[in-house]
């Protein structure tokens, strides 16, 4: 018997899961002002679940939500947190820092003890001062920015941060493609694509490298010839193109250099921010041959993919129809680190999951972490992906 309950939390949904209804019967969200859960085969007592919140930020990147899931479905299988279910409370922040705020003390009041998310870097800096003074650990998803846990000991970075992505782009640059010159295109005003840059010029000088043009835009630019003429002057030409950018606007600018009047042949770099399903649409086949850096890729050979990895390749692809992309994983990884630092508490307790939380060595899920560092930043595998044949695929995989 399957029963359906709903009850009113503002702004908030409650996913209850069990593995076993991914082929009876999808989730569904009925939308910020109730909570439903899903329950096989008696409605469970709502104050004896072990409460998880999560900070979701539709609709970009959007599938660290589904990543969550997953992970709670999962472990709920394999009997939640000493035999007690999980319950996971989303609360949708639309990438407001300060209904991020208000949706976080609203999940810590409705009693959950971990925050996983949020998914954007300037909306976490603002929780991470709310979870301290609340004494509740929080694992972000798709946030790179260091400043991620500034405010204190309990927060951590479920990601790694954009020196570490930016850096091992530029190693890949000098080491696998044997570039010397580069140029770098920046958006102004965008830490996220700032940082890269910043760290990216620092690492490929460092290795001898030359960044013989760098160039700023701003967001909502369409028209990059002003930007991409200069590069094209460079003689000997450049052999990398960096564009650590996030928005729509960077395809259109790989898309524009490729063009016959500006002519660059360049190889063109990226973040994992060109990790997006309207890259290729956008771009064109001028993206072809050009690489980024990206926190998991399902195309990875089966020898590549840990089993917890292709666990969680299989739970998702069977719940969702597709394979999972970067964000997924992150949601996933995030919320499975959480569960397995409830798991090993002696005492459930928020102070207790954060020190466990700390703690976490070596752990394998969809991407392998080795640990969080002193600044709980995660020391993590890196994959970087290439455009080839007019799809994004696996390239290489640099563990940590």
């Amino acid at each position: 018997m399957i029963f359906n309950q709903h009850r009113t939390i503002p702004r908030c949904f409650s996913v209850y899961g069990i593995l076993a209804l991914f082929f009876l019967l999808p989730l569904c969200f009925l939308g910020c002002d109730f909570i439903q859960q899903l329950v096989v085969p008696d409605e469970p007592d709502s104050a004896a679940t072990i409460k998880i919140g999560f900070l979701y930020s539709p609709p970009d990147p959007g599938t660290t939500r589904s990543g969550a899931e997953v992970a709670i479905l999962l472990a709920n299988e394999a009997g939640g947190i000493n035999g007690q279910p999980i319950e996971l409370l989303i609360s949708e922040d639309q990438r407001d820092p300060s209904l991020s705020v208000e949706f976080a003390k609203e999940l810590i009041d409705a009693g959950v003890l971990a925050i996983v998310g949020p998914d954007y870097s300037t909306v976490a800096m603002e929780v991470g001062a709310v979870v301290q003074q609340r004494g509740i650990p929080m694992v972000t998803t798709y946030p790179t920015n260091p400043q991620v846990t500034r405010n204190g000991n309990f927060s951590f970075m479920g990601a790694y941060t954009d020196p570490y992505q930016a850096s091992m782009i530029a190693n890949f640059a000098v080491q696998g493609l044997a570039a010397t010159t580069a140029a770098v295109l920046t958006e102004t005003g965008n830490s996220y694509s700032e940082g890269l840059s910043d760290a990216f010029i620092e690492q490929f000088t460092a290795l001898g490298g030359t960044i013989a043009v760098h160039e700023p835009y701003e967001a909502g630019t369409t028209e990059f010839t002003a930007q991409l003429i200069p590069i094209a002057a460079v003689e000997p030409a450049v052999d990398v193109v960096f564009l650590g950018g996030l928005g729509a606007e960077f395809p259109l600018a790989v898309k524009q250099a490729k063009d016959a009047e500006i002519g660059i042949a360049a190889t063109f770099l990226g973040g994992d921010g060109w990790d997006r399903p309207d890259l290729i649409e956008i771009a064109g086949p001028a993206i072809e041959g050009s690489f980024f850096a990206n926190h998991f890729s399902a195309d990875a050979p089966t020898a590549e993919l840990s089993a917890a990895a292709r666990q969680f390749v299989a739970a998702y692809t069977a719940r969702f129809g597709i394979a999972p992309d970067g964000p997924a994983a992150l949601g996933y990884d995030s919320t499975s680190i959480v569960i397995e630092a409830m798991r090993r508490s002696a005492n459930i307790t928020p102070a207790a999951i954060r020190d466990q939380i700390e703690a976490t060595r070596n752990y394998s899920g969809a991407a392998i972490l080795s640990h969080f560092d002193e600044n709980r930043r995660a020391i993590k595998s890196l994959v970087i992906n290439t455009v080839k044949d007019g799809k994004i695929q696996f390239h290489l995989t640099i563990l940590p």
